[in-house]
């Protein structure tokens, strides 16, 4: 027999033990990405700092995985028995997040992963403004975690043309709009990595943003005409109302004493009889 408290209904959502769950762990876990983007930036912009930073960082990095991965499993065991499939399914951002090795190359993906996945948990506004605020941070993430990789990989490089936070920032502009000046080139292995990555996020940004945009005129479009639906329906029903008013005047002047017409649309009043 079916656990019914875990099992939701067909038709329905999650399990509210779900919901609450998601909730409640929405400002920690959003906390938790702020102290890994700041554990991942701080070494790099600052790179004479001591060694115990470094290791602090790298505590930091371990720490937030395991919160997440723990995170995942109670979220996981919450949607039910019926429904975890389901559940993997529909949250493949928190299944890739997890997935992912503690690699070094890989934390710029794993990052802009946990960063864009809190936000979206901890926007509860409309779709449309969702969708928005979701674009812009996902955006600006892309671009700051990019300028970050690429001056970590490039500042020691030979030859590298990217030696301070500016000059990795101007690159991920370029890189992302499709430009490509070519002021700025990666050196290694591990920024053209990162510049191809950039390179296929930007394209994909491109097309979210030019369908959220048409979405957007349609919506508005279909607003108007139904605006203006509306109008013409009430002038319509407005000008009923005046002909009815009308018909039942004319008829108690034609008709001295007779019954009065109803004045309810649609519905004729009573026939008055001929004077014998």
């Amino acid at each position: 027999m079916p656990d019914s408290s875990t099992s939701p209904e067909p038709g329905r959502g999650w399990p509210p033990q779900l919901t609450a769950w998601e909730r409640a762990t929405n400002l920690p876990l959003l906390a938790l990405a702020a102290l890994f983007l700041i554990a991942y930036a701080v070494p790099i912009l600052y790179p004479g700092l001591p060694g115990w930073v470094g290791a602090a960082a790298n505590a930091v990095y371990a720490l937030v995985y395991g919160v997440y991965a723990v995170d995942f499993g109670v979220r996981l065991v919450k949607a039910g028995r019926g429904n975890r499939i389901r559940f993997l399914c529909t949250h493949p951002v928190d299944l890739v997040m997890v997935a992912l090795p503690m690699l070094r190359p890989l934390r710029i993906l794993r990052i802009i992963l946990l960063l864009s996945e809190v936000f979206r948990r901890h926007a509860e506004v409309t779709k449309r403004l969702r969708a928005a605020f979701y674009v812009v941070t996902v955006t600006f993430l892309i671009l700051l975690m990019s300028s970050l990789a690429i001056l970590d990989a490039e500042r020691y490089a030979r030859d590298s043309q990217v030696t301070d936070f500016g000059d990795a920032l101007w690159w991920s502009v370029v890189t992302a709009s499709t430009v490509g000046y070519g002021d700025a080139v990666p050196q290694t292995a591990e920024g053209k990595a990162i510049a191809a990555f950039l390179m296929f996020a930007a394209i994909g940004l491109v097309g979210l943003v030019s369908g959220s945009l048409a979405s957007w005129f349609v919506d508005r479009v279909s607003a108007a005409a139904e605006t203006t639906d509306r109008a013409e329906a009430v002038e319509l029903s407005m000008r009923m109302e005046r002909l009815e008013r009308q018909v039942a005047e004319i008829h108690a002047a034609l008709v001295p004493g007779g019954p009065p017409v109803r004045e309810s649309r649609g519905v004729p009043g009573p026939r008055a009889e001929p004077e014998r």
